[in-house]
């Protein structure tokens, strides 16, 4: 069960190395020829990241609740989602945390590409 998580988490940080780098267009431009808001997906990251950690603790499964209590305790990472999946990857994460975290980053970041990437949900 670790090889497997090891091996979906290589390819969700395969796939969020590709995303992150994306824009996304926040509003057109105007008359006045000033262009939109543009944002790189990765700015993104801590909003994904408060998404997983606010369904981990309402789930109230212990290896859960633990494991994104340390995350707040520990000192502030510059790319939190990233290194979550580097974790993952390498077996550092609980199997529980890996089971429940897992399938949840892979929808959140397929609808991500659905969205924004040219290629679809490859």
């Amino acid at each position: 069960m670790a090889n497997e998580s090891a091996l979906r988490a290589d390819r969700l940080l395969a796939l969020w190395s590709d995303l992150s780098m994306r824009h996304v267009a926040l509003s057109g431009a105007c008359a006045c020829g000033t262009g939109g808001i543009s944002l790189r997906l990765d700015d993104f990251e801590l909003d994904i990241v408060g998404y997983l950690e606010d369904g981990a603790l309402r789930s109230g499964v212990p290896a859960l609740v633990a494991f994104f209590s340390d995350l707040q305790q520990a000192e502030a990472r510059p790319q939190p989602l990233r290194q979550i999946l580097e974790d993952a990857s390498d077996g550092r994460l609980p199997d529980a945390v890996a089971d429940w975290l897992l399938p949840k980053v892979e929808k959140t970041l397929r609808s991500f590409a659905e969205l924004h990437g040219p290629r679809g949900g490859e």
